[in-house]
């Protein structure tokens, strides 16, 4: 389109059908400055044919006419992307920054053409029409117009671009911030979900890593409990963000931190002063590494240690080593089935005598198949909750998972209908018996499969 435009001078194309993202004047301006006029009459001179949408059985006809005579035909698409490249994108927000548009500013809105940054300085500029997402037809076109340039949905969910709750999906799923900040300065729609829950716009912006310093600092600025609870959370508010909101001594805000992985040590030592809730916090979703762990014992004693502690998947080796040395049996036991468990302390632990430490270990799946093999040849058939704790397991292998299957024993199948390692033969086999069917339905290797089958993935 634009080498043609460069070739034709003081020449006229006709234009059938309706323009999508562009007025007729608009389209008009655009063409004058290549010298070459817009007209609706197959007058003489016509050195193309534009056709847009929805032509009429007349205009049909005229296009057909001119078509057979060599007149060269162009989509309408063809010059809107063209004039979407050229728009200069300060002139247009500043005109309407001057003189608010709604139909034309909803028009470049939903412009498909335009660069993502000067649909998202657009976006900023639009004035909501109601309180609730897509309660309004213009409101639901510049959400659903979003969601089509940024939501990344698949070829039979379509239907997600239309519904509000997709924008809280958006929110989640995008590490784009510039879409995020264009998202700060939004009304604070709630979105409900299961159970009478709700989480409301700003709340699920605050929680997002990908946050920007802008962002941040504007979501502060609404000085709201449940936005800055999960503002404090977030390792994007930096450490001056964490040193700021350690400074209030709000025991909500103290949890909250307590669960931000950006903390500096200090922070740590400081949170766990701050009280039981916090000190669990932190033993629950910090890094531990050797120093945190002898602050924890400190507040704790050794003897007192919160299991959540057993279950953090980001404990240190040398931590790993601090407590199996010094926390009680229960808490050993616990720790076994973590499935961070570092390599080297795993044939430590498989020779112990404690039958509840290996139940722990034959359900890690951070332990290697042939370790789990060689447990289940230490007892044979005579620990049952092993087995089942193997079967369970989706780093057992399968020879041994098929030789569950075999025993025919309820506890062991029901463990292979929910295990996503279990053969798909298996899996065909235990969706025939009502018992096992909602688990097997549930299986990420049946559900998988049975998408592929079906051409859904």
């Amino acid at each position: 389109m634009e080498s043609f435009l460069q070739k034709v001078q003081n020449a006229a194309v006709l234009l059938l059908g309706s323009p999508e993202y562009f007025t007729e004047e608009e389209i008009t301006r655009f063409l004058k400055r290549s010298g070459v006029k817009l007209t609706r009459r197959a007058e003489e001179g016509i050195v193309a044919v534009l056709e847009g949408r929805r032509m009429n059985p007349a205009e049909e006809t005229v296009s057909e006419s001119l078509y057979a005579q060599g007149v060269p035909h162009y989509r309408i698409a063809e010059l809107e992307h063209l004039m979407s490249e050229k728009l200069g994108g300060r002139e247009v927000l500043m005109s309407l920054k001057l003189g608010y548009d709604a139909k034309r500013l909803l028009r470049l809105i939903e412009n498909e053409y335009l660069a993502d940054e000067l649909f998202l300085k657009l976006l900023k500029l639009w004035r909501w029409e109601s309180d609730e997402l897509m309660e309004g037809d213009s409101d639901a076109r510049i959400l659903t117009a979003l969601l089509k340039r940024f939501l990344d949905a698949g070829n039979y969910e379509s239907d997600v671009y239309y519904s509000p709750v997709s924008l809280l999906r958006l929110i989640r799923e995008t590490e784009n911030s510039a879409v995020l900040e264009a998202l700060v300065d939004w009304p604070d729609f709630t979105f409900r979900q299961q159970r009478g829950r709700s989480v409301t716009l700003h709340e699920a912006l605050a929680s997002h890593e990908a946050l920007g310093c802008r962002s941040v600092e504007s979501l502060r600025r609404r000085k709201e409990a449940a936005v800055d609870r999960a503002l404090a959370a977030n390792p994007a508010i930096g450490i001056q963000g964490i040193e700021g909101f350690l400074a209030r001594h709000d025991g909500s805000l103290d949890e909250a931190l307590a669960a931000n992985p950006a903390l500096a040590t200090e922070h740590f030592a400081e949170l766990a002063e701050r009280g039981e809730a916090v000190a669990e916090t932190l033993a629950a979703f910090q890094w531990i590494d050797e120093e945190r762990l002898e602050i924890l014992a400190r507040h704790f004693g050794w003897e007192n240690l919160p299991e959540a502690l057993a279950d953090n998947p980001r404990i240190d080796p040398k931590a790993f080593g601090g407590l199996l040395a010094k926390a009680p049996e229960e808490f050993r036991r616990r720790l076994a089935a973590n499935p961070a468990l570092p390599s080297e302390f795993v044939e430590k632990l498989a020779k112990s005598d404690d039958e509840r430490i290996l139940e722990a270990l034959a359900s890690n799946p951070a332990v290697e198949g042939e370790r789990l093999r060689k447990l289940r040849e230490r007892f044979g058939d005579g620990a049952e909750r092993i087995d089942e704790a193997l079967a369970a397991n989706p780093s057992t292998p399968a020879r041994l998972l098929e030789a569950f299957y075999e025993t025919g024993r309820e506890p062991l199948l029901a463990a292979l209908a929910a295990n996503p390692s279990t053969p798909m033969e298996i899996l065909h086999q235990l969706k025939l018996d009502f018992r096992f069917y909602p688990l097997v339905s549930q299986n990420p290797t049946f559900v998988e499969r049975a998408n592929f089958e079906m051409g859904m993935r």
